[in-house]
């Protein structure tokens, strides 16, 4: 995690990470985490918020309580300079959806789409080291961070159970999955992710809720963000798209088979996943449909994949996961980026406008921040985003859990339907 502070000075932990962390995360510091450990960066956000809503009709987005002209993405990347520091945050499948001119479901006026803050501070936390990172004219300030960080023994959070239920029946998942077989013998699409959103009532504790479900799933791109008007608790393992400099790239996943624990059983699926005739060809469209994406914005020639189909374990699952990377062509901006890139390609499908005009008229609900993007943004234009999948959103008393999976000719409704079932074991447990 490459974020570049002006200010960096070694910072002694109080008490066990991440539970010590607990209040801060209480108080709204955001948490990008990075792995079984905790690992990652907890930062403390800035006075400066940016947010784009749903009128009706259009997307309006204030910074700082001003209304700022644009589109969502021009009107982010506009805002970036005004920052010494990053920007944590995310944004939505369905603004997402707009700037890239797709199809998608209706919203209510006053839908969130994206919500960004400017952070001032942050803990970096990898392995039993931490330190302190401030990105304007002082060094951080060890005193803010003493006070909010618990200096007492930390428990592990008590598991809180969830009773997910499905927006709609198996059946109905049968169904849907069947139609979208004969879209594709028909030749309207080659491959197309469709997504159930599952629910539970939920009055607990988000940051409880998030250590013990990292503590489980031990997610790559994991994260624990208040937006205002909800929580975001995402478990991912996907890299949607990181920039460095004129470097590219992205890490999409389609391929899923269970990890037991049983070594000799997990190593034959984990054979079987990469000769599998359906997984494979889910997987090559996907991948095909990245490398064109990324090709609307790199230099001719550059894009390249450099680890095609690696099979990568994760506690519940085992993905096929291939890197793709390119290189950005002169002066390429971040809403132009962003645009080409997202919604990502691994959870829409191809071709992109079809599929998502058939998804629009087909799912349950509007995804919201799942499949939309997560991370951090920085004025350079540098940026590591997530893509939300295995991501839970609380608010009202209430949390919605998405899964999902590719849809191709070959896919069978009842493997499909467990394997969303499986999905949710991220969350669940």
């Amino acid at each position: 995690m490459d974020l570049a502070p002006r200010h960096r000075r070694p910072f002694p932990l109080p008490g066990p990470w991440p539970a010590c962390a607990r209040d801060l995360l209480r108080r709204g510091a955001a948490w990008l985490h990075t792995g079984g450990t905790g690992d990652g960066i907890l930062g403390l956000p800035d006075s400066v918020t940016l947010t784009s809503r749903w009128s009706g009709s259009a997307w309006t987005t204030h910074l700082g309580g001003r209304i700022r002209p644009g589109t969502p993405w021009e009107a982010l990347a506009s805002a970036l300079p005004g920052h010494p520091g990053p920007w944590i945050g995310a944004a939505s499948f369905e603004l997402a959806c707009d700037e890239a001119a797709l199809p998608r479901q209706e919203l209510a006026p006053g839908t969130l789409g994206q919500h960004w803050r400017a952070i001032g501070q942050a803990l970096r936390v990898q392995g039993d080291e931490a330190e302190l990172w401030s990105w304007g004219e002082q060094p951080p300030d060890p005193r803010t961070w003493e006070t909010g960080l618990r200096t007492g023994a930390c428990s592990v959070p008590a598991s809180t159970p969830l009773d997910l239920l499905p927006r709609w029946a198996e059946s109905d998942h049968r169904a849907a999955v069947e139609t979208l077989r004969e879209c594709i013998l028909e030749g309207g699409f080659y491959v197309a992710n469709l997504c159930v959103p599952f629910g539970s009532t939920f009055h607990g504790d988000p940051v409880e809720l998030a250590l013990g479900a990292f503590g489980r799933a031990r997610p790559p791109f994991g994260a624990l963000l208040d937006l205002g008007d909800l929580h975001l608790l995402c478990l991912s393992m996907e890299r949607l798209l990181s920039r460095r400099g004129d470097r590219l790239w992205s890490q999409p996943i389609k391929g899923t088979v269970p990890l037991t624990g049983d070594a000799d059983r997990d190593r034959r699926a984990a054979e079987a996943l990469t000769a599998d005739p359906k997984e494979r060809a889910e997987h090559t469209m996907i991948l095909d449909l990245v490398r064109n994406d990324l090709g609307r914005v790199a230099r001719t020639g550059s894009v390249r994949v450099s680890h095609p189909m690696a099979v990568e374990p994760y506690p519940t699952v085992q993905h096929l996961v291939s890197t793709v990377e390119a290189e950005a062509r002169p002066a390429l901006g971040l809403a132009d980026l962003l645009r080409s890139v997202l919604p990502g390609g691994s959870v829409t499908g191809a071709p992109k406008h079809a599929v998502c005009g058939h998804l629009a008229r087909t799912e349950a609900a509007p995804r919201g921040f799942y499949c939309g993007a997560l991370g951090w943004i920085a004025p350079s234009g540098d940026l590591d985003l997530a893509l939300p999948i295995r991501t839970a959103q609380i608010a009202g008393g209430a949390l919605t859990y998405w899964a999902g999976g590719g849809i191709t000719r070959r896919s069978d409704p009842a493997r499909e339907w467990a394997e969303l079932v499986l999905k949710t074991r991220a969350i669940t447990g």
